[in-house]
């Protein structure tokens, strides 16, 4: 049964990440502990192993020098040899490097040196951040043939770069040479291009053809125009409004000396035609003749015969100005499709024209094209006679800025003093060892601490057990103990088992088990009924571990009958009770051993027997087998009021025991809670940790002065 609360005992607020760091501290402390022997032995082992590798190491010496190198070939007139800024540094290094660059200087070597014998040797060069200086290095197995080959390399580095540029001042003059010819041949070609036109074209008569044709068109434009213009308005708007226009548009044009032809003149004609002539006339008449009514009939009636012979007047002038008006809108008519075919007949124009223009301004075209063409190549061809003439002056002035800032140093031994290889060793044996160690801890899961164990359950924490430090005999607990430590720590857990939190009857069986042997479960035990009956308690404990039971021998018992005897109904629980030298505490041994315990605790006997004992004794305490190993423990759990789970600091595995858990509550047990066992009391989390200290080591000495 899992509990929220994390210890029976109270504790002091800690951070969770604090508690994990003082965790991982005590774990790394307890590996330390027992595997410190490890860290002076990896130490020696590699300061051994750095010291015999540096003995195997062949002679090995170091020249060094330095060059700056910022080059670029740059001819005038825009004809540059250059390499890219990105690249550049980068490839000058791999210029210094190169396969011919080391045979150059190998025989360089070989020539100025012959007395030395050619090695086997490693060039580095290096920049130096943000500056055109490198650094290059040689390393040789003698100091003489190391400064001459790093002298030979920059030699031949610097004869390279020259037979680079001269290379490049070559290739740059053939490349002008090439194209020198090409644009010999195209000027010629464009040169008799340009001939052929001028004598099949007369230059001077087309620039003015195509200015007259420009002129006439436009003329021709805003006469259509006008046409079109007149074309609408005749068709959109009614007689009298179009009358009216073209006697406005006649007044005008007769007020203008200098009107425009094409519209002022046609629009005088019209106005003055027959029909329209005499149908204004005749409006003019009638609006007299109804004036003239007006006036008389402000003094006559309707019915005088002036007043009715101008009626009859008005009447004729009606139905003539009707006829008229009829033959006026024919005339309009006529006008209008008049200027339609005027209009058709200039657009014919225009378009004859407009292909005699665009002719005339292509050919035109053709020749600017001929004479841009040829201008462009006279003059792409002055500029690269001066690019030539500029490469063939620069070929022989050296323009990259090599120069060698260090000569090779003398060469010096490269091999680490025994100093260097002493921190070396010392710094490689101590990681290793320290890497080990954290492997072991990675891969120990035991607990060593109160607090790891609280990290990795949530079970109650009844009790803490601490280690016996005092000399003399482990024997179990007695009135008057000296180890007062371990005595209160007993009546501690004693207490929490009585007052434990819960509601209804109280445990009153209990089992003590644990995930593997040698957890200090049969002493725990032993201890724990020993510290009830000291209460006053009847209690009694029982070995149900039927295969390597150790009550009896604990409390010097001689091993005879026990639990096996009453499981196989021979004997009855009273039969095989002993009465221990501790008043109150008696004691059913484990008995001979049983082929098969597991299947006597699931039985009927086991369940009479329990029920037998219940109501004779106020605590019952079972000490059970391993739960991992054996299925004893699963088997009579179930059945006892309450588990007590005990873990023993640097001896119990997190993974072992969180198994052992999960088993006894996949069978329903009632798990109280834990105890911790061989707790170190500078390790206990209790608040009377530093009480156990002082006042059993002050109740020991008075023990020992009383004897």
């Amino acid at each position: 049964m899992r509990n929220n609360t994390s210890s029976a005992y109270p504790q002091k607020p800690v951070s969770a990440a604090w508690s994990k760091v003082r965790v991982q501290i005590k774990r790394y402390y307890s590996v330390l502990n027992r595997f410190g022997w490890l860290l002076p032995l990896t130490i020696s082992l590699g300061i051994c192993l750095a010291a015999w590798i540096v003995a195997q190491m062949p002679p090995d010496y170091i020249s060094q020098g330095r060059m700056q190198v910022a080059g670029q070939f740059q001819i005038k007139e825009g004809a540059v040899y250059s390499e890219e800024a990105d690249n550049y540094y980068g490839t000058q290094i791999q210029l210094m490097q190169d396969l011919e660059v080391q045979k150059g200087a190998m025989i360089r070597v070989q020539t100025l040196h012959p007395e030395l014998h050619p090695e086997v040797v490693m060039l580095t060069v290096n920049q130096e951040p943000r500056a055109s200086i490198f650094d290059l290095k040689v390393e040789s197995e003698t100091a003489a043939y190391a400064k001459a080959y790093l002298d030979g390399i920059m030699d031949e580095y610097i004869e390279l770069k020259r037979k680079q540029r001269l290379q490049s001042s070559d290739n740059t003059t053939l490349a002008i040479q090439d194209q020198l010819a090409h644009l010999e041949k195209d000027i010629d070609a464009t040169d008799v291009e340009m001939h052929d036109f001028q004598e099949k074209n007369n230059l001077g008569f087309l620039e003015k053809q195509g200015n007259d044709a420009a002129d006439y068109l436009a003329q021709k434009t805003r006469e259509l125009a006008n046409l079109k213009s007149e074309y609408n308005l005749l068709g959109m708007l009614d007689l009298d409004a179009n009358l009216d226009r073209q006697q406005a548009n006649s007044d005008a044009a007769q007020s203008s000396a200098n009107a425009d032809a094409g519209g002022s003149q046609d629009n005088q004609a019209l106005a003055s035609m027959g029909p329209i002539a005499e149908y204004q006339k005749a409006k003019q008449e009638l609006e007299l003749l109804k004036a003239q009514r007006q006036d008389l009939s402000k003094n006559l009636r309707p019915a005088h015969p002036t007043i009715m012979a101008l009626d009859r007047e008005i009447e004729k002038e009606n139905n003539l100005i009707q006829t008229l008006r009829a033959e006026s809108a024919d005339a309009l008519k006529t006008r209008r499709d008049s200027i339609q075919v005027q209009i058709q007949n200039d657009q014919n124009v225009i378009t004859e024209w407009q292909a005699k223009a665009l002719d005339l301004s292509s050919r035109i075209a053709e020749f600017n094209r001929i004479k841009t063409k040829s201008d462009r190549s006279k003059e792409e061809y002055e500029g690269l006679l001066k690019s030539m003439t500029s490469v063939a002056v620069t070929k022989n002035i050296d323009q990259d800025q090599v120069s060698v800032m260090d000569r090779a140093s003398d060469a010096i031994s490269n091999k680490p003093g025994w100093m260097n290889i002493i921190a070396i060793g010392f710094a490689g044996g101590l990681f290793v060892g320290l890497a080990i160690l954290f492997c072991v801890d990675q891969f120990d899961d035991r607990m060593s601490s109160f607090l790891e164990l609280q990290t990795h359950f949530q079970e109650i924490i009844l009790g803490q057990i601490p280690r016996d430090d005092f000399k003399g005999d482990a024997a179990l607990l007695r009135h008057n103990d000296d180890r007062l430590a371990l005595l209160e720590a007993f009546r501690s857990l004693r207490s929490s088992l009585i007052f434990f939190p819960v509601e209804g009857t109280r445990p009153k069986t209990l089992i003590i088990t644990s995930a593997l042997p040698n957890e200090g479960k049969t002493t725990l035990s032993a201890n724990l009924a020993i510290t009830l009956a000291f209460s006053g308690a009847k209690t009694l404990v029982v070995d149900a571990d039927m295969r390597r039971g150790k009550l009896s021998s604990l409390f010097g018992i001689t091993e005879g009958n026990g639990l096996s005897n009453i499981l196989l109904a021979s004997m009855t629980w009273k039969d095989v009770m002993l009465q221990t030298t501790v008043e109150n505490l008696s004691l059913i041994p484990c008995g001979p051993p049983l082929k098969h315990p597991a299947e006597h605790l699931l039985g009927k006997v086991a369940d009479t027997f329990l029920k037998d004992i219940y109501d004779q004794f106020d605590y019952i305490i079972f000490d059970s087998p391993p739960v991992t190993l054996l299925d004893d423990t699963q088997s009579l759990a179930p059945k006892i009021d309450g588990a007590l789970v005990v873990v023993r600091f640097g001896v119990s595995s997190v993974r072992t025991t969180r198994r052992a858990i999960e088993l006894l509550e996949q069978r329903q047990t009632n798990i109280l809670g834990m105890i911790c066992n061989d707790v170190h009391l500078s390790e206990s989390e209790s608040n009377y940790g530093y009480y156990y200290r002082q006042t059993a080591a002050a109740y020991a000495k008075e023990v020992r002065t009383a004897r």
